[in-house]
């Protein structure tokens, strides 16, 4: 069924018999003449809870030649992420589908090896990432496989052709790792019969078909997707993709020949226990790890400083046990800060999680009895918990503590066999938070809020002070439903009604909202460019195409105006920073006054403005409360409100600890002194 309807030579340049093996397709509309679009769902011998995996696979032929550049594998990637956004809003599509694109380039390459071929691949890729990032994450490409044809000579000095396979793959961990492999066809066949690693001459390591159905890094990916997060391990090649691009702005707005991206841009480390419980930098095979918090000691050349710098990166796996703290979770957490604290590093805690681990003694749950006060009455109560003789004995010595009544044994306490389902996870979530307030007064901590924080989760994200949220990650104490429990209606539908970004970015918690994880890890390689790279480093000074003796071409009017006009220009005229440096904070807070990073003669400084605009605070409403409404408070311009007196102060106490110089543009009128400013703690 699969050669219906297609030229006979597409299903071997399509290589669709590779598919068979492992996947049930089924075929999807395609746009592009030269394009197929299918639907695989994994072969298995068992039912898999939630339905077998499936892969969207692209499958495409190109006559075009020059696809050996940016331009050309540009135009190419583009038209294969078209036919996947079309074919991922088909129902048949799961939310969680992996996606994978190949494409067969018919024209030979001349004047090329397959060493430099490989080469170009992945200087074309990082490039291809770095600008395609945000697209590539919401598809969920996690293979792009390229099959060209590099002419060549022979010993005796004929032509012949090579076929090269090109691979960019994140199947094994780290995203979208370029590879390639020369292809050794059966002279009488010419079918496939091994694929070979270009590069490696000594070592040559060669292997059957490569294409292979979803491993536990695929299955563990997919989990991280379905609560609106990405892999941790991924977090990896964001980071990478991130610092590409950051290079790429920094140079075009440059313009200097002279310069160009050192090489070696990025590396990581993970954290790992040595034998005497000392986390020190090593690897493991990315998805091994047993618990879910994972570390790493990540170098990167940034541009303000190519040389080198070191940032310590915390964070939940989601994939074990939902991303819940537990007793060696949290002395994982607790020892890599204490390693961020000790070498005066930066350190970024990546959180996605469902809090403090709370289990139950499943053994016990058939076996215990209930000793009510009227047993033709149970509303009115029970005296205790209890055990038979013969259960009790059964249990193994130390599981309950218990007294003996008529009934058997009386249960005073659950103790339960399995360590680190109590309370002892909660005594380590007051450890980690009192090490979280001790990193953010000794050296500067960041969060980033991915799919969700829940309980101590989001405790460690406020007492960091510094976060960024994502748009699908809400920070709560408690989810809706055990709300709506505890209230005895249905009052609430969202995580997001308690702790999304409607409530966090007004309230002065989140300092930053972003669509999704490519922009959150933006976002943080932009916070790090203002901060030192150790404590007590002088900040770092970035080389600048702006004047720094040019004039400040906006000008402040007597009429209200926009302050970061002023801070950042508008238009045609250049404002107080640097072009394109200045970055706001806290937007959605304490909105009379306005907070922001930016650079000055390339130098990172914390700005302070005053706004001169009427603005207003929205208190929501409590659907807890039929009679709550959501209340408009207007705040007139150049005067400090309660909101903006503390955000004025968490300012400047941020600015202090990050060691940047402060810019204060003064410009009020003075305090509000009204009674409802006065009951709201202005003094």
């Amino acid at each position: 069924p699969l050669r219906r309807n297609m030229r006979p030579t597409f299903h071997h340049l399509l290589e669709l018999s590779r598919l068979d093996d492992n996947f049930n397709l089924e075929r999807l509309p395609a746009v592009q003449r030269n394009a197929q679009v299918y639907l695989g769902t994994e072969k298995t011998s068992k039912p898999v809870r939630g339905g077998a995996p499936q892969v969207v696979l692209v499958r495409g032929i190109s006559h075009a030649p020059g696809l050996v550049s940016l331009s050309g594998a540009r135009r190419a990637l583009i038209q294969g992420l078209d036919e996947l956004e079309r074919a991922q809003a088909n129902p048949k599509v799961n939310a969680q589908a992996s996606s994978r694109i190949f494409l067969h380039s018919l024209p030979e390459i001349e004047d090329m090896t397959s060493e430099e071929v490989a080469s170009k691949f992945t200087e074309i890729m990082d490039q291809l990432k770095s600008k395609l990032a945000t697209r590539l994450l919401k598809l969920r490409v996690d293979e792009i496989e390229v099959k060209v044809r590099v002419q060549k000579t022979d010993e005796d000095g004929n032509p012949v052709i090579e076929p090269v396979r090109l691979v960019a793959s994140s199947m094994e961990g780290e995203w979208l790792k370029t590879s390639a492999y020369s292809e050794r066809p059966d002279p009488v066949t010419g079918v496939t019969q091994e694929f070979c690693v270009i590069g490696d001459h000594e070592n040559e390591v060669c292997m059957l078909d490569p294409y292979s159905t979803s491993n536990i890094i695929q299955t563990k990916r997919a989990i991280a997707r379905r609560v609106g997060s990405t892999y941790a391990y991924d977090f990896l090649g964001l980071l990478e993709v991130g610092l590409i691009r950051q290079w790429d702005e920094y140079l075009t707005d440059l313009d200097d020949a002279s310069l160009s991206m050192p090489s070696a841009i990025f590396s990581a480390q993970e954290l790992i226990e040595d034998e005497h419980g000392n986390l020190v930098p090593g690897s493991r095979k990315i998805g091994t790890n047993k618990i879910g918090m994972i570390s790493w000691l990540v170098y990167m050349k940034t541009p303000e400083y190519p040389e080198g710098r070191e940032v310590v990166f915390i964070s939940n796996d989601v994939t074990v046990q939902s991303g819940s703290f537990g007793v060696e979770e949290d002395e994982h957490y607790m020892k890599a800060s204490q390693f961020a604290r000790a070498h005066g590093l930066p350190r970024v805690y990546l959180a996605c999680n469902s809090g403090a681990r709370i289990g139950l003694v499943d053994e016990l749950k058939p076996k215990f009895k209930i000793k009510f006060v009227d047993e033709s009455s149970p509303s009115r109560g029970f005296e205790y918990l209890y055990l038979t003789d013969a259960d009790y004995k059964a249990l193994p010595e130390g599981t309950v503590n218990a007294h003996k009544v008529p009934e058997g044994w009386a249960i005073d306490d659950i103790i339960g066999t399995a360590h680190g389902i109590g309370v002892e996870n909660l005594r380590g979530s007051g450890m980690i938070a009192g090490e979280t307030s001790r990193a953010y007064d000794e050296i500067f901590t960041l969060s980033y809020v991915t799919g969700r924080s829940v309980g101590i989760g989001a405790y460690l994200v406020r007492l960091g002070q510094r976060i960024i949220q994502m748009k699908q990650g809400p920070m709560i104490l408690t989810g809706f439903g055990a709300l709506n429990k505890l209230l005895g209606r249905e009052v609430y539908n969202s995580q997001d009604q308690l702790g999304g970004p409607q409530i966090m970015f007004p309230n002065g918690v989140s300092h930053e909202i972003v669509e999704d994880d490519q922009e959150g890890v933006a976002s943080i390689l932009q916070w790090l460019s203002f901060v030192p790279k150790h404590v007590g480093a002088l900040p770092a000074v970035r080389d600048c195409a702006d004047p720094v003796d040019r004039d400040v071409e906006f000008r402040p009017t007597p009429t209200p105006y926009d302050p970061r006009h002023m801070l950042a220009g508008a238009g045609d005229q250049k404002g107080f920073f640097d072009e394109g440096s200045f970055k706001e904070y806290l937007a959605g807070w304490g909105k009379s006054v306005v907070v922001g990073r930016g650079r000055l003669g390339g130098i990172p400084m914390g700005a302070i403005a005053v706004e001169t605009r009427l603005v207003e605070q929205v208190i929501p409403a409590d659907p807890a409360d039929p009679n709550s409404r959501e209340a408009v408070l207007p705040q007139a311009g150049q005067v400090l409100f309660p909101d903006s007196s503390y955000k004025t102060a968490q300012a400047i106490r941020d600015f202090g600890k990050e060691g940047l110089p402060v810019m204060i543009f003064a410009n009020w009128r003075g305090f509000s002194g009204g009674s409802r400013d006065m009951a709201g703690g202005i003094l």
